[in-house]
């Protein structure tokens, strides 16, 4: 009797072990970045390359939280990162301002109209360079008035990918204005700093992949 009555102290003692150490398990688990494919050193993070997952990780850990992905986007990798391995926090450089090799960055001052809103870092965009006639522009005195698009041949559009967003003075009335920079293929810098120092520049968000 006394040794049915120790084994089932024995039960409930395991019991309650494993019931604390699921417990303290699900409250270590975290909403983490996991990295969803493959990312070569000195490439900008887009969302394409990043999902959130609930992993149980030591606190101590120092990788990203999920809530940190604003902070990630846009930036640059400064070490490869393999797909299916969590985003470790250093693996994030402050070189997003440096393109990868082939690739350039240029401004572009935007009104609104010219963007949609909701316009972040990290955002993959088609860049529409609007085309315009010979006699769109026209000048008055030291101020120069919008050109208009116009249906002649010229137009054309070049994939990019947004690095950083901030109010701007595009617009006169200080209203809905942003400055962009842009990350495009370095044969495409020169036609799209050219067309947006005219405003002749249109973003349109890309859908990805999730």
């Amino acid at each position: 009797m006394a040794r049915r009555a120790l084994v089932g102290v024995v039960l409930v003692a395991l019991s309650v072990a494993a019931f604390v150490a699921v417990g303290n398990e699900r409250q270590a688990r975290r909403d983490l970045l996991l990295v969803a494919r493959d990312v070569p050193a000195g490439q900008v993070l887009t969302a394409q390359d990043l999902r959130a997952v609930s992993v149980g990780a030591a606190g101590g850990v120092d990788v990203v939280a999920a809530d940190g992905v604003a902070a990630v986007l846009g930036r640059v990798a400064v070490v490869p990162l393999l797909a299916g391995s969590l985003l470790p926090a250093g693996a994030v450089g402050d070189g997003s301002r440096v393109p990868p090799e082939g690739q350039a960055l240029v401004g572009a001052s935007l009104r609104a109209g010219q963007f949609p809103p909701g316009l972040a870092r990290g955002d993959r965009v088609s860049i529409l360079l609007t085309a315009v006639s010979a006699q769109a522009g026209t000048v008055s005195g030291s101020v120069s008035t919008p050109s208009t698009p116009s249906t002649e041949s010229g137009a054309r559009s070049v994939e990019g990918l947004v690095v950083g967003v901030g109010a701007g003075l595009a617009d006169p009335t200080g209203d809905g204005g942003v400055v962009v920079s842009l990350q495009v293929a370095g044969g495409d810098a020169a036609p799209v700093a050219e067309a947006a120092a005219a405003g002749r520049v249109v973003l349109v968000v890309r859908a990805v992949s999730r």
